[in-house]
């Protein structure tokens, strides 16, 4: 079994929500009566919460998009890491296979003796051992790598999340949406209701952060797990001294 990004997004995996801010403008439209005890506490200027003429204004939004299918397809680490869950799900295959092999060879011999006899009963006794064997290490091979999946995706996701969450504040955004460049074709029924599924149906794709997100990942997951990176990060995003810190840890404020 190799990880699939798309069964990723089935288990509900996104980068951000989408939040809308809409700021009333002052002196705008009739004016309501306030009353008192309100206007005596926007007055009140408490740990900056609030100013002399009411409460502080939001940040105005700034929305970028990634595609998290490519991101992940695309994510070195992520490529690697299905190999080894692979290579890993293959070997206790074969070891599951040596039993049901054993337990063949048992029903065999089984078909050429004679139904009660010692013999017979031994064998008897001993394919029941097989089955049970068998049976009980399908099941914790399911558990174990179902456990060893859930672990691997949620690393994968807080790495992306924290690389999102730098490059989006470098480049002065408050919000990153989800969004999926898949092809729509009318041969692909399934294509054309995802479309219609979707959230987003048009952003501006210089506010497009997937290919920063994905080169950032791989520069940093070589530099501490694979070759030497070049000298430089790729040529569009910046030096390694300006640039997003490595996935894993919680993304700064500053």
């Amino acid at each position: 079994m190799v990880l699939s990004p798309r069964g990723i997004l089935v288990l509900g995996l996104s980068l951000a929500g989408v939040a809308y801010l809409v700021s009333p403008s002052l002196g705008q439209g009739p004016q309501q009566p306030v009353d008192s005890r309100v206007q005596k506490a926007g007055n009140t200027n408490t740990a900056g919460s609030t100013t002399a003429n009411g409460p502080k204004p939001p940040v105005p939004p700034v929305f970028g998009t990634i595609d998290l299918d490519v991101v992940l397809k695309n994510y070195k680490k992520f490529e690697a890491l299905s190999k080894e869950f692979q290579s890993a799900m293959l070997v206790r295959r074969g070891e599951l296979q040596k039993i049901d092999s054993e337990a063949r060879q048992v029903v065999e011999m089984m078909q050429k003796l004679t139904q009660g006899t010692q013999d017979y009963r031994k064998q008897e006794n001993r394919l029941t051992e097989l089955q049970a064997k068998l049976e009980a290490g399908k099941q914790q091979a399911e558990r174990e790598f179902s456990l060893r999946q859930a672990e691997t995706m949620a690393t994968l996701y807080k790495e992306i999340q924290a690389m999102v969450a730098r490059v989006a504040k470098w480049r002065g955004m408050t919000y990153v949406v989800k969004v999926s460049n898949r092809p729509i074709t009318g041969t692909d029924p399934n294509s054309v209701m995802a479309a219609m599924g979707e959230a987003m149906i048009y952003a501006d794709p210089r506010n497009d952060i997937t290919n920063d997100v994905v080169q950032y990942l791989n520069y940093y997951y070589k530099a501490t797990a694979g070759p030497e990176p070049a000298s430089t990060p790729p040529a569009r995003t910046p030096t390694p001294s300006s640039a997003p810190n490595s996935g894993g840890a919680q993304p700064s404020d500053n």
